[in-house]
């Protein structure tokens, strides 16, 4: 008996998702019929309800649609043409901040040789798209790091002095240590 009803709900499932599909086949948006190819995305994260999205994807669908794809890479090279491609097409949403945060990293720690030069890039571009992110206390440090290994002494010891400028209520302990980065 179990079996029966199992078989009914199955069947039940697949008929409703049968209409549902033809149904969307004829939909039309402003006259014109929509183009489920480029413009329909079903999402279905293993669960009985299903997201239906006829627009095509905004910029944070498309950022994780990429990032998907990104953890299925295993190629740098690749990765990092991901990471850009985030960064340059979903600018202004965090995931970009994001991509480019772990752009840096990838540049640092996944190469052969750690391409300094393209970390601090992206770094400066988070910094310069995103000057109010929460992020930027992260970034700052970290520029700040790669500015010193890279003997930038100049963008260095701007950095420290808007940093201790931008952050009044600095521990002095923290405020010392800015401090002794002197080249």
């Amino acid at each position: 008996m179990r079996f029966k009803q199992y078989f009914l709900l199955f069947i039940s499932a697949v008929i409703i998702g049968i209409i549902l599909h033809l149904s969307l086949i004829f939909v039309e948006t402003a006259g014109n019929k929509v183009d489920l190819e480029n413009k329909l995305m079903i999402v279905n994260s293993g669960r009985a309800d299903a997201t239906i999205n006829i627009n095509s994807p905004d910029k944070e669908d498309l950022a994780k649609q990429i990032f998907f794809e990104i953890r299925h890479t295993e190629d740098p090279a690749e990765k990092a043409k991901l990471y850009r491609k985030i960064a340059d097409e979903c600018s202004g949403i965090e995931l970009a901040q994001e991509a480019l945060w772990r752009l840096c990293e990838l540049y640092l720690d996944d190469f052969d040789e750690p391409n300094v030069k393209e970390a601090i890039s992206c770094l400066e571009q988070i910094i310069k798209i995103y000057p109010n992110s929460e992020w930027r206390s992260h970034v700052e440090f970290r520029l700040l790091g790669l500015y010193e290994h890279e003997k930038l002494w100049e963008k260095m010891t701007r950095l420290r002095e808007k940093i201790i400028k931008d952050n009044p209520n600095m521990p002095s302990s923290l405020k010392e240590e800015l401090l002794k980065r002197k080249h």
